[in-house]
């Protein structure tokens, strides 16, 4: 690996469940959101950086209450 490739560690990647969990959502609100994701084959993981991100860009903004 050369200096610059980026590494990703396991705590930085979330599962959907762990996603949805850190923000305290469910998984199916979760799918509704506009949140860069990353599919490998059928799984869907999210890098908490893009996350937390997101949610800076949020701060605001009127949010739409999605019944569950």
């Amino acid at each position: 690996m050369n200096n610059t490739e980026t590494k990703i560690t396991i705590t930085e990647v979330l599962s959907r469940a762990d996603a949805a969990k850190y923000l305290t959502i469910s998984p199916g609100s979760l799918d509704k959101l506009p949140l860069p994701r990353i599919t490998i084959g059928r799984r869907v993981i999210f890098k908490k950086a893009d996350i937390d991100m997101w949610l800076e860009t949020q701060k605001g903004q009127k949010q739409k209450v999605v019944a569950v």
